[in-house]
């Protein structure tokens, strides 16, 4: 419901004073139901949405590019904040803002690395790091502070920019634990995952499992190129590098059940699968067969673990300590 909806329900004494506090979309704690619920699409109406503005957003990229950059992308940011102020201000619509915002961060980091030299990156990245706490505080919606997060990382490479060269895997997995500590800071104020504080949470974890199991295997394995069967270029992973990355999405795993988040595991299997395809091709087993195997564990990891999400999340929960980080069994009975 839309601000002005909720107003009138309240008038008319459809819903209560509590209750349309709790409806409030701007309000960091309103309630927005359990762990299960589905808030980033509401219909598809919101898909249609944001693959308009998707293709809108190719289109400025090509037409600011073919104008030189610079001042055009700058345009271009200021259409997608236009746009942002109607779908995530006003129509709260989350699939289409988020697209908006991923322009946005584009678009301005584009403009201002044109047009600031100021401190070799430093200024452009400051003003891209002010330009989201911005957005954010005009649409106030929780895929904002995985972006902010995102300006917060190019910041630092920005004032360390040796740090892209030798040091870049583990830049990435110390930028990626602290994103993690953020969103647990996040967790341990909604255990029940009931507020928008459990949706922040759930957008930093996303990015923060990546970032992680990424930079450790820059830092862990031995990368190099090579033509997957003769077809596809990739980098290459010899067999104790693939477990090695296997045993990483497990211990990801184990921390995504353990703190009840399913972001973690799904944002590190492509790195899962992209082992484990190497391990087949290791077995000697040709392409098709390579790829059908890997799709039919992954598949049935994802099905059998996502069935038995709560009852392996009871049984891991007697070997842990009662800190708050370790969020209490699914009550599917509790109300705030």
């Amino acid at each position: 419901m839309t601000p002005e909806q909720i107003k009138q329900a309240l008038e008319a004494g459809i819903i209560s004073q509590e209750q349309a506090d709790n409806m409030r979309p701007n309000e960091a704690t309103s309630v927005i139901g359990n762990e299960d619920d589905m808030r980033f699409l509401r219909s598809f109406s919101d898909v249609f949405i944001a693959i308009g503005v998707g293709l809108l957003t190719l289109g400025l990229a090509a037409i600011a590019k073919l104008f030189g950059g610079g001042i055009s992308f700058i345009g271009a940011a200021i259409v997608m904040g236009f746009l942002a102020e109607y779908f995530g201000r006003k129509r709260r619509a989350h699939a289409p803002t988020l697209v908006t915002a991923l322009a946005f961060l584009f678009f301005v980091q584009s403009g201002t690395a044109n047009l600031i030299s100021f401190g070799g990156g430093v200024g452009a990245a400051l003003i891209t790091l002010g330009a989201m706490l911005l957005f954010y505080w005009r649409v106030r919606l929780p895929f904002c502070m995985a972006l902010i997060a995102i300006a917060v990382l190019y910041l630092y490479f920005a004032i360390f920019p040796n740090m892209v060269q030798a040091p870049f895997g583990i830049s990435l997995f110390i930028g990626g634990l602290l994103i993690f500590a953020a969103a647990l800071a996040y967790d341990v104020r909604d255990t029940h995952r009931t507020t928008r504080f459990a949706d922040n949470a759930f957008w930093l974890h996303f990015l923060a499992a990546p970032l992680i199991i990424h930079g450790l295997a820059l830092s862990m394995v031995s990368l190099q190129k090579e033509t997957l069967f003769n077809i596809v270029p990739v980098v290459k992973l010899g067999q104790g590098d693939a477990i090695i990355v296997m045993l990483l999405v497990l211990a990801l795993t184990l921390i995504g059940l353990a703190i009840n988040r399913r972001a973690l595991i799904v944002s590190s299997l492509g790195y899962a699968g992209f082992a484990i395809g190497f391990l087949f091709d290791k077995a000697g087993v040709g392409l098709g067969t390579t790829l059908a195997l890997t799709l039919l564990v992954l598949g049935a990891a994802v099905i059998f673990l996502g069935a038995g999400w709560h009852s392996a999340r009871g049984f891991l929960l007697k070997f842990l300590p009662n800190w708050k980080i370790f969020p209490p069994a699914f009550d599917p009975n509790y109300k705030p």
